[in-house]
């Protein structure tokens, strides 16, 4: 309704150039999402002839409802070749002086990624680090990538542009498992002891080294402001929480022993808006303001706000991820291209554990899972509700697919015919 009754806003946004065009598109299609305007499959049921259409979803990164199934399916696929061992969590977040720096170009957020591999790449390989600081070779962007000696990680990064006031706050939250492999001697070998200053001071040192090889920093007195200003290194969370049955289950989800349970506190917002629906007290159309709250990190104090319709609008749309742009990304034997490592890891991990990790039987369960994710089995899950039952008892059968935008050049201007005519009916329905 908030974004619905102020669309024209988003509109004038746009049209001046001061929105970018990802906004706009995303906004729109999250308005239209599971209504006919986006298209919908037709069921017929042969016994009754009744029929029933299920409309399509958005696929919006900006729509609470396709967000959380997003969430869910990630976390299935996460879950599905993440290691059978304890996994920490580590949040990476940069100071104050340097957040608009990413916001005034967004493809910079790139270089927190990188910046929190490189972290962990030097951290598990403390001894070839020191050796190639001693022979005083140059560092590569991705530090240790080429290297066929080194100590292999996993790691899971996804980026929050956002704190719980819904300020810009760019961080990267990395999910990692306490095991690294060896290259050398075809190994495992646990590695649970992250050194928190190192943490803070060497993501400190790759940081500010990647922003200067990015243009950033040009000035010698700006990179000593930071190192003078922040003598611990940039702030990273990576408490180690030993009591799984922890009262604050939020806390303890982030170093479970279960690794569903962690994947999903981890991933909760890879696909989401920065904001549930259910933080939103009241939307008053009148005087034109939003009543939301959040809990504050230091004391986990509740915190009332009330701000203009249009103040409120602006703190959230400011977090809708660039087209293309990559909020989850996986590194060392978690990466893609990282396939065989990854089961030479899972093979040494069945080995100790005496259990079948092999691709195939992962690959079974993912799918076992997705298919539980799939719209009707998730709607029977979660409602007890079958979308194509008949009322007769019959399992209604697929007739046709409508789809209105397959042979539309511009789907700009068909979102926004349908939206003011969904505006139109509204205004009727309203005056009767």
């Amino acid at each position: 309704n908030i974004f619905f009754d102020n669309i024209d806003y988003i509109r004038k946004l746009d049209a001046s150039g001061k929105a970018r065009p990802c906004i706009l598109d995303n906004v729109e299609r999250s308005l239209l999402c599971h209504t006919c305007y986006l298209g919908f499959d037709q069921f017929e049921c042969t016994d009754c002839d009744n029929w029933n259409i299920i409309p399509h979803s958005c696929h919006s990164r900006f729509c609470n409802a396709c967000g959380v199934k997003y969430a869910k399916q990630l976390a299935a696929k996460a879950t599905s070749f993440c290691l059978d061992c304890p996994h920490r969590h580590i949040v990476f977040t940069i100071p104050e002086e340097l957040r608009n720096w990413f916001r005034q170009d967004r493809t910079r957020l790139n270089l927190l990624f990188v910046a929190s591999r490189n972290t962990i790449s030097i951290l598990t390989n403390k001894s070839l680090a020191d050796k190639l600081k001693k022979k005083k070779l140059s560092d590569t962007h991705y530090i240790f990538k080429d290297i066929p000696v080194r100590n292999e990680f996993g790691m899971i990064a996804t980026i929050h542009t956002f704190g719980r006031d819904l300020k810009w706050n760019p961080h990267i939250h990395c999910l990692i498992p306490e095991l690294i492999y060896s290259f050398k001697r075809d190994k495992i070998k646990t590695f649970h002891h992250f050194n928190f200053i190192k943490l803070r001071k060497t993501f400190q040192f790759e940081l500010i080294r990647l922003i200067q090889e990015a243009g950033g920093l040009k000035k010698p007195e700006e990179k000593n402001r930071l190192y003078k200003d922040h003598p611990k290194g940039f702030y990273v969370y990576a408490k180690f929480k030993s009591n799984d049955n922890d009262s604050n289950n939020a806390s303890s989800n982030k170093n479970s022993k279960d690794i569903q349970g962690c994947v999903n506190y981890f991933i909760r917002y890879a696909g989401r808006p920065a904001m549930a629906e259910n933080r939103i007290t009241e939307y008053n159309k009148e005087s034109k303001t939003v009543s939301w709250f959040y809990n504050d990190h230091k004391d986990e104090k509740r915190h009332d706000v009330t701000d203009n319709v249009i103040d409120f609008i602006n703190r959230l749309i400011i977090h809708i991820p660039d087209y293309h742009f990559l909020t989850t990304r996986y590194y060392g034997f978690y990466a893609n291209a990282s396939k065989k490592t990854l089961d030479k890891v899972h093979a040494l991990l069945g080995i100790k554990k005496n259990k079948d990790y092999s691709r195939e039987t992962r690959t079974k369960a993912l799918k076992n899972k997705l298919n539980k994710l799939k719209y009707r089995t998730h709607l029977i899950d979660s409602f007890n509700r079958d979308p194509i039952q008949c009322k007769c008892g019959a399992i209604m059968q697929y007739t046709y697919t409508y789809n209105p935008l397959e042979d539309k050049r511009n789907d700009r201007t068909y979102r926004k015919r349908c939206i003011d005519e969904m505006y139109k009916m509204r205004l009727r329905r309203r005056s009767t």
